[in-house]
């Protein structure tokens, strides 16, 4: 959650309660799959098994397939982050400073 709550710490406060459950579930899901590429590397993408009729036909493999099912929704959810965080950006202090400069002519 610390470094959920870091990423989003520039994000706008309308936003950043959802930017920051948004973060944290992309680093849940980046810490699995780091913790199962070695698991992937070494299974087949397929499987043979035997069908209701005694046949046997080859079947993707449900493992390796929950994987990159796993490695797009993070790829869509990272990048959805990343949209929040650009888009939502919060004022900052110089901003407000600036909108009190154009308020005011400033002599010289």
């Amino acid at each position: 959650m610390k470094n959920a709550k870091r990423m989003c710490s520039g994000v706008d406060k309308k936003v950043k309660e959802q930017a920051i459950t948004l973060a944290s579930a992309v680093i849940a899901m980046q810490k699995k799959i780091d913790s199962q590429i070695e698991v992937y590397n070494e299974m087949p993408l397929a499987q043979t098994v035997t069908s209701t009729q005694g046949e046997k036909v080859l079947k993707a493999n449900p493992v390796t397939a929950e994987f990159r099912a796993t490695v797009k929704d993070y790829a869509a959810a990272l990048n959805n982050l990343q949209d929040i965080i650009e888009n939502n950006r919060a004022e900052t202090s110089k901003n407000a400073l600036t909108e009190l400069q154009k308020k005011f002519r400033v002599v010289q």
